[in-house]
């Protein structure tokens, strides 16, 4: 399942990279354009027998030294790693990877590796990765938080809208009346993403909002206000995928 999903991301940035690879090379920068942005999410279950397995095979396959300099040396900005909120009952359970690349091509070669797939193989038993790149238009923020206020929930929701201009219209309206209720809650910061699409074919209607919380429970108490959740239906043609998760706790290796 592992390499199948990954092989369709190579696919896609590799026709990508074939229609103009000038347009993403980090030697070819157009001022006047955003910055080259792209968010890989490759959420699986683990094939390992525990958490703490699956942790030390992480920590020596992606999270070796040799393999952190060669993705960030092709473009890999941060590679973080999540867990459910709620630890599985058997098994390691599902994690989280969320990767920022500043290079298509370099995520293309790095995921081409076939020692890179082979890794990835005996890491998951099923998964699925996605490349996503940031909404135009969409509000985001990124906002500060006080001293000691140390923990991290990131929440993601995501669905297919109707089309990217009625769906800027209804995220933004939502975001922007309900900034100060969200931070007083415990949000952190809000990114909007649609998923990548290869040349040639019509751009992604599927979407993914991303927030950073430091606080779970007032994170569930903002998304199960009926007045938000009203809203947010607005925004898809079906009823979203959400997900939480928490940010370990240092015993993976992160960039």
């Amino acid at each position: 399942m592992f390499r199948k999903s990954m092989v369709s991301v190579v696919l896609l940035v590799m026709s990508i990279v074939a229609v103009s690879s000038s347009v993403y090379s980090q030697s070819d920068i157009n001022p006047n354009e955003p910055m080259p942005f792209y968010l890989l999410t490759i959420r699986g279950t683990l094939a390992a027998a525990t958490l703490e397995d699956a942790q030390a095979m992480h920590n020596e396959t992606a999270g070796a030294p040799e393999s952190m300099a060669a993705a960030r040396s092709m473009g890999d900005l941060s590679h973080m790693v999540y867990v459910p909120l709620a630890p599985a009952e058997t098994g390691a359970g599902e994690v989280l990877f969320m990767d920022q690349w500043n290079s298509i091509e370099g995520l293309n070669q790095f995921f081409a590796n076939p020692d890179v797939q082979e890794q990835a193989d005996q890491l998951f038993s099923e998964h699925d990765a996605v490349v996503w790149t940031p909404a135009e238009g969409f509000y985001s923020y990124h906002l500060s938080t006080p001293y000691g206020n140390d923990d991290r929930v990131i929440a993601m929701v995501s669905g297919t809208v109707r089309s990217r201009e009625e769906a800027m219209a209804v995220h933004n309206a939502i975001v922007g009346s309900q900034i100060n209720v969200a931070h007083m809650a415990g949000d952190l910061s809000h990114e909007a993403y649609f998923r990548l699409s290869p040349p040639g074919e019509p751009e992604s209607l599927e979407f993914l909002a991303v927030d950073v919380w430091n606080n779970a429970e007032g994170m569930a108490a903002y998304y199960g206000d009926p007045n938000f959740q009203s809203g947010v239906l607005q925004l898809f043609t079906a009823a979203p995928t959400v997900s939480a998760w928490n940010q370990t706790t240092g015993e993976w290796v992160e960039w």
